[in-house]
């Protein structure tokens, strides 16, 4: 089955997944990406250790607060590349515009289009592959406070990944036949009638 824009004769919706509604799994996926972030802080902190965070809030106070600005920057605009990232690959697949928005704290990318479940993993995973990578080389090449400002966007990645990797497991678990209809805030799947 390819990406297609009418729900095609013979399938029907076997489940469907919100990761903002759905408590138990938002609180769970909340907790990982929690865990994530503090192995990530842990190996920053063996790999470079605070010194160079403690030497910046010595030089000053207003040094301080323009690098947590960055920091607060090049997170925000972070989500938004990474929502933009979803939104290519849904134009790309679809031919059709995606629509954006923002539901509490978390962004999000919809469609109207049904994913095949190639399409749609490709799609998930196009942020974690781009992003996690570039974040890693920074931290590997940045030096001082530069260091823990690539290793605060990698936190941001990891953390806004994990619903993604999520879907990515569910839609795998699907058979190859199935498709994806994401809203943003909601994927709802279909599959074959028996």
């Amino acid at each position: 089955m390819r990406t297609c824009f009418t729900l095609p004769d013979g399938y029907e919706e076997t489940d469907y997944v919100n990761l903002y509604t759905n408590r138990r799994l938002y609180r769970a996926l909340n907790t990982a990406s929690f865990l994530i972030g503090a192995a990530v802080l842990a190996v920053g902190y063996f790999w470079q250790g605070f010194d160079a965070l403690l030497a910046l809030l010595k030089r000053g106070m207003s040094d301080y607060l323009l690098w947590i600005l960055i920091l607060a920057a090049g997170i925000i605009a972070f989500y938004t590349l990474h929502e933009l990232t979803h939104g290519l690959c849904m134009r790309l697949f679809s031919g059709i515009r995606p629509h954006y928005g923002k539901k509490g704290l978390m962004l999000f990318t919809g469609s109207e289009a049904y994913f095949c479940r190639r399409d749609y993993v490709i799609t998930a995973l196009a942020p974690a592959l781009l992003f996690t990578p570039l974040f890693a080389l920074l931290t590997v090449f940045l030096k001082d406070e530069w260091f823990w400002l690539a290793l605060g966007l990698q936190l941001a990645n990891l953390g806004g990944i994990v619903g993604d990797v999520y879907m990515t497991g569910k839609a795998l678990r699907q058979p190859k036949s199935a498709l994806f209809r994401d809203s943003g805030v909601g994927v709802t799947i279909y599959t074959e009638k028996p």
